[in-house]
């Protein structure tokens, strides 16, 4: 493969070919040379007088020195090679590996793990997606914006209109053109702010960009200039959850809640004007930083330290205003799925078994998750197995009582460690639907629903324009 042709074809955004690992001369063959003298004739019948006879020379030497010393040099040269072949054997074994065995399916996707594997058309093969809902229940159903990579390495969006058609997705809908390989996404949307998207760039900072329906341009938003480095890994986990509503639905009209039916309802059931997001990203393989921001303020605030979680593994969040309570999905070092829970209704006696303000794990575990598992959270909380199939469970949303009532396969399985996005919008039957973003073959971006409730799977692969 022409691995400066692929560079061209990321835009700017790949990695180096490796060279050698190590290049090395052994020592040439040493020759000796054993020279001739010339003997001296003797006429015959001549009486010579024989010379002083002496001591029989090699090389200018004693015979009975030269031969003990050769043989103490062939021994402490041939010493010498097995203790230098020893040494440079095991260095260069040790190395071998190194560069090899880390190079997993557990946490590399598409080109990070074979150049072969980069996407020449359509989204890039670990392309992070995220989603804006928009439904404003006026005659518009389930409008809702996707963000993708494109194989080009930009950020682009693609849009849901009203006739269930997808618009958008070409250079003239690019968000950023910095982003790293493989960047995990997360949008939230509002009416107070507008759009805001989240991704890491190729420096491995965090990025926001913001935009509205005011503007319809994108500007940096505060994190951006705040320098948080991320986790420099090919899969990282980074999500964004909106406080005040669950995790990206717009406040017109929010999807059905945990434990409150099965239609979607006005939101201003239950809201409250204090509106903002908290966000976690990974900083080290087993450590992810939270962070916070409501609405009007200049800047992010730290909030909490996550230690002995899986860095590479994605998040799932769910909140729904002060008073009410919150709860964060993460993978554990042990690749089991855990469920947090923190009551902020400060209104409530705190107790040993329910603490108030405090994030406290609940008993579900979901065990078998892939090292660099998606999660998300719509109505169900969502997971991709060591099978690479796509799961929902139906939690029972109870603090320390939390439990999965019941799970249910997502059409078909996805590349192994694929990002997800999902969501639940209303349909034009005037019920509900689950929808579920996802990648099968890796250019792909595939589009997978099912009616709220039950029913089968139907799926569809959007047109993502090469250019």
């Amino acid at each position: 493969m022409d691995y400066g042709a692929k560079h061209e074809s990321m835009g700017g955004i790949g990695a180096i070919s490796p060279g050698l690992e190590s290049v090395w001369a052994g020592e040439g063959d040493k020759e000796v040379v054993v020279g001739t003298t010339a003997s001296t004739a003797v006429p015959i019948h001549t009486r010579v007088t024989p010379p002083e006879k002496k001591p029989a020379r090699v090389c200018g030497l004693r015979r009975i020195v030269f031969w003990p010393l050769l043989a103490a040099t062939f021994a402490i040269v041939i010493g010498l090679a097995v203790g230098l072949g020893v040494g440079l054997g095991v260095k260069h074994k040790a190395k071998k590996p190194a560069s090899t065995s880390a190079k997993t399916s557990d946490y590399y996707i598409g080109g990070a793990l074979d150049p072969a594997y980069y996407s020449k058309q359509g989204a890039f093969n670990g392309s992070g997606l995220a989603l804006a809902s928009q439904s404003f229940g006026s005659g518009e159903y389930g409008e809702l914006v996707l963000y993708f990579q494109h194989h080009s390495g930009s950020i682009r969006w693609q849009r849901l209109t009203p006739d269930n058609g997808w618009l958008g997705g070409t250079a003239s809908e690019v968000v950023a053109t910095d982003a790293k390989n493989s960047t995990p996404l997360s949008a939230v949307a509002y009416s107070l702010n507008g759009w805001h998207l989240f991704y890491i760039d190729n420096s491995n900072r965090l990025r926001e960009k913001i935009n509205s329906n005011a503007t319809n341009l994108w500007i940096e938003g505060p994190l951006t200039g705040e320098n948080h480095t991320v986790l420099n890994a090919d899969q990282v986990g980074m999500q964004a959850c909106w406080y005040g509503n669950d995790y990206g639905d717009a406040d017109y009209k929010h999807s059905p809640l945990p434990n409150q039916g099965n239609s979607t309802v006005n939101s201003t059931t239950g809201s409250s004007a204090d509106v903002g997001m908290h966000l976690w990203y990974a900083s080290d393989a087993s450590t992810f930083q939270q962070l916070g921001w409501r609405n009007g303020d200049s800047n992010w605030t730290y909030q909490q330290e996550w230690s002995d979680k899986n860095g590479h593994a994605g998040l799932g969040c769910y909140s729904w205003g002060p008073g009410t309570t919150t709860y964060v999905m993460m993978v554990n070092k042990d690749n089991v799925a855990e469920i947090w829970w923190k009551d902020t209704n400060t209104n409530t006696s705190s107790s040993a078994n329910h603490p108030i303000n405090q994030w406290t794990n609940s008993s579900v575990a979901i065990n078998n998750v892939h090292p660099s598992s998606s999660l998300g959270y719509t109505n169900a909380f969502y997971t991709q197995g060591t099978d690479d199939w796509i799961t929902g469970h139906n939690i029972s949303w109870a603090s320390e009582n939390t439990t999965i009532q019941s799970s249910f396969p997502v059409n078909n399985p996805g590349i192994p460690g694929t990002h997800m996005s999902v969501t639940t919008l209303p349909d034009q039957s005037g019920g509900d639907s689950l929808c579920v973003f996802y990648q099968t073959t890796g250019s792909d971006v595939t589009f997978a629903t099912r009616d709220l409730v039950q029913g089968a799977w139907t799926a569809a692969t959007l047109k993502v324009p090469d250019s």
